[in-house]
């Protein structure tokens, strides 16, 4: 008797501590999810599962489904729900915005996609090229160019010391890097394949482009991206570089063991372009996307090299289908500071899921998150 009367006690304890346990793991996590359709539960329910990693403190996920958005932001832990105005950094999704702003120049018939950078670059750069096969401006776009993954070649010993620098000395490492510094130093590029043949992921080819973009047009990139964006998509808070004030409105980015990283940008031309964004602007930014209404956004889409996997390469994005078969528009992004990002697009279905996190605990979670929500999300 003694024996169950310990065992009820004991079942009676753990179910005590289980369903206490319970409102506090729920309560922990602070949404705006309304829950009350379907495709509520189905975000709540792929965030919860994301948000048990202790390194992740903030999620927003953007669904726009059959052309209407959908936007919903989490928090863990103390502090309070981060809102649709809030910056998150994009890092390679920066990508996607040079591309489009090559097929604005395009349209605008500025430049054509087979041009030899070299029209655009001031003065003389007969390295450029292999085998009498220059560089064209799409072989930037779409990670061909065959140009050096990096700028400079940078000794062990000196980028630890870099590493070491407090963040002001370390914003100038990055900003003291100009369009000019670059130009100067692609005179001693070496190419080693025929552009246009080979995929090999180039950030430093983003950023030669960026350089071209601003002769072409004589104007800061930072600029001409913001404006198109506001005259073209009604975004107002997507820019290249935060002001000061903006910067206090950027959520605090997380290493892999989920401290704090310090916030240094690169505002110079030394390895990958940025970009930051807030929830609100990039479901703006994909619907813009989808409704096709932009000719250059549309442009960007189009495919200008097929890698052996069957990949699409447009103009910034990357063109692929799902494992069920549905056409997707994407691109992914992790910064240096501590965040990470993805953005896709399903033309054919008018819908798109965009995420963002304060976390670099890897774009394959990230990954993971999206083929949760995409595997039901057209069930209903």
């Amino acid at each position: 008797m003694k024996s169950i009367y310990l065992t009820y006690l004991t079942a009676l304890l753990m179910l005590s501590q289980h369903c206490k346990g319970q409102p506090d793991a729920v309560s922990a996590i602070k949404s705006n999810n309304p829950l009350k359709t379907p495709l509520d539960s189905l975000v709540q329910r792929a965030a919860e599962h994301y948000l048990q990693s202790p390194v992740t403190f903030d999620l927003s996920i953007g669904i726009i489904k059959n052309g209407v958005p959908h936007p919903y932001n989490f928090h863990r832990g103390t502090g309070s729900l981060s809102e649709g105005s809030t910056f998150f950094g994009l890092g390679s999704i920066a990508k996607t915005f040079v591309g489009m702003m090559l097929a604005q120049a395009v349209i605008e018939k500025k430049v054509q996609l087979t041009d030899d950078i070299r029209n655009y670059l001031p003065g003389n750069y007969p390295n450029l090229q292999y085998q009498g096969h220059p560089v064209r401006l799409a072989d930037l776009a779409n990670h061909t160019s065959a140009l050096p993954a990096m700028s400079r070649d940078y000794d062990e010993h000196y980028l630890d010391s870099v590493s070491r620098l407090k963040p002001e000395a370390f914003r100038a490492f990055y900003r003291i890097y100009t369009a000019d510094s670059l130009f100067r130093d692609m005179h001693h590029f070496t190419l080693d394949t025929i552009p246009g043949t080979k995929y090999r992921y180039n950030g430093n080819a983003m950023m030669v482009l960026i350089a071209i973009l601003q002769q072409v047009y004589q104007m800061p990139y930072d600029k001409l991206v913001t404006s198109f964006l506001k005259k073209q998509a009604g975004m107002l808070h997507t820019k290249p570089r935060l002001t000061i004030k903006e910067e206090a409105l950027l959520l605090p980015g997380h290493d892999e063991q989920g401290k704090v990283l310090p916030f240094i940008p690169d505002d110079g031309f030394r390895a990958a372009p940025s970009m930051f964004s807030t929830p609100a602007d990039m479901l703006t930014y994909a619907a813009a996307h989808l409704n096709g209404k932009n000719a250059a956004m549309r442009l960007s889409h189009n495919t200008t090299f097929t890698k052996p996997d069957g990949t699409g390469l447009g103009l910034g994005w990357m063109l692929g289908t799902e494992a069920n078969g549905l056409p997707f528009i994407m691109h992914t992004g992790r910064d240096g500071f501590g965040f990470s990002s993805l953005c896709y697009l399903y033309p054919d279905q008018n819908a798109a899921i965009i995420i963002l996190v304060n976390d670099s605990s890897g774009q394959e979670r990230v990954a993971d998150l999206k083929n949760e929500l995409i595997s039901n999300l057209f069930r209903f």
